[in-house]
């Protein structure tokens, strides 16, 4: 890590090394927030928990420090040195991690989950923000894209590795500290966690492009006029936010009680679902995140004023049938429409991204990015979960669960589509 920002790289290949490490970065992050999915019924049973405590651990926990924090981390994401707010983001969520492995109530779970949330949502503007400074405008469609992937590589890694160790591990006697399975996998995975992060330690400061602050002395770095500005940008900005939120929820929730669903409506544990899932959710993120990419860049050169976002508003639309992969009658159907979910949302993802990071002025990225990730966490993974677990209720019980997701991701989606329109509308004006 150097004392001192560096201009972007002139050869491909220090380009491509810099967005690797980013990309590990947010790939650790993301397995830190999924790594509770894929044994959270073997946690909950270990610990007496209900689905309504779970939802809060699965979404509150994780959302809560965000909200409070993205808006502040945001303005040190624009103003500070990113790679060290960075490391310091990591070290938050590797110690979450250890937290939750040797949680012994409620509320311990509670507290690791939110320092897990903080660190890795918290990063999520910081390496948009450095991504954007490594590419050129013509190819942040493609940057972002490999970011994405790194997501989705992260929760396909948490579904795919959780589910390969605990399963390993329940049957083994002994283990230390008396930990439980699910606990030993926290841990282990935890310790896996400090090489992406070792590797932000030479991750050069890359130098601000397209005017930053200090190149343009007649905008205030202070918060005020910052958002005043942002304000001003309301009518592009307030949807493209809304959009990216209520597309989320059904995505969160997804993530959270795809395993539960699995588990009560088929009989399968996360030895049986983790390899699949894992790979189900890498390819069709992954591909979903090159769809993305290549359609953000085409609608680009197509259509310079909106044309970035035809494939957020594309994904939104796909992501309505989709959200119906809960109800479905037999584990193949379940799969194909939860991957035809991921990579709805992943195109999504990219193109309000890469939106983002071409139509809004660079000095204010990290403040609107910040304002994004904190409504959208506390909404769509603060708020989303628990709405399944309480229309459950309100349909009967935890076995009503398959139809309060689906209902919960349609109409989420079905808002997505007509606040895209809307974003849209105001990008072509």
């Amino acid at each position: 890590m150097t004392d001192a920002a560096v201009p972007m790289p002139a050869v491909s290949g220090g380009r491509l090394r810099a967005l690797t490490v980013l990309a590990l970065a947010m790939l650790a992050g993301m397995v830190a927030r999924t790594l509770l999915s894929p044994v959270q019924e073997l946690a909950k049973a270990d610990m007496g928990l209900s689905d309504n405590q779970m939802g809060l651990i699965q979404g509150m926990a994780l959302a809560l420090p965000v909200a409070v924090l993205a808006v502040p981390i945001g303005r040190l994401v624009d103003r500070t040195r990113r790679v060290t707010l960075l490391l310091a983001l990591s070290a938050l969520w590797i110690s979450g991690t250890v937290l939750s492995g040797l949680a012994w109530d409620f509320a311990s779970l509670f507290v690791g989950r939110m320092l897990v949330g903080l660190g890795a949502a918290g990063a999520v503007p910081a390496i948009l923000s450095l991504t954007a400074d490594l590419s050129t405008p013509e190819r942040r469609g493609r940057a972002v894209m490999v970011m994405v992937i790194g997501q989705a590589a992260g929760m396909a890694a948490a579904f795919a590795g959780g589910g390969a160790l605990v399963g390993s591990l329940a049957p083994a006697a002994g283990l230390p500290l008396g930990l439980t399975a699910w606990r030993a996998t926290m841990l282990l995975v935890a310790l896996m966690m400090l090489a992406p992060t070792a590797l932000l330690v030479w991750q050069a400061e890359p130098a601000r492009q397209e005017g930053t602050a200090d190149a343009r002395p007649e905008v205030s770095p202070r918060l005020g006029p910052a958002l005043a500005e942002l304000w001003r940008l309301r009518r592009l900005v307030a949807p493209l936010m809304a959009g990216m939120i209520t597309v989320n929820m059904g995505d969160a929730a997804a993530t959270v009680w795809a395993v539960p669903v699995l588990t009560r409506s088929f009989g399968l544990q996360p030895a049986d679902f983790g390899g699949w899932m894992g790979v189900l959710l890498g390819l069709s993120g992954a591909g979903g995140t090159v769809l993305g990419g290549l359609v953000a860049d085409w609608g680009h050169k197509r259509n310079a004023k909106g044309g970035i976002l035809w494939g957020a508003l594309g994904g939104a639309a796909l992501s309505v049938p989709a959200a119906l992969f809960a109800l479905a009658p037999g584990v193949p159907l379940f799969a194909v429409l939860l991957a035809l979910l991921m990579v709805a949302g992943a195109i999504v993802a990219v193109g309000v991204a890469s939106a983002i990071t071409l139509l809004v002025p660079n000095h204010l990225r990290g403040l609107c990015l910040g304002l994004m990730s904190a409504l959208g966490v506390f909404i769509s993974l603060g708020l989303a979960p628990s709405i399944v677990s309480l229309l459950a209720q309100a349909f009967g019980g935890e076995e009503h669960l398959p139809l309060a997701l689906a209902l919960e991701g349609v109409v989420a989606s079905l808002v997505g589509v007509l606040t895209f329109r809307r974003a849209l509308r105001a990008a072509r004006s």
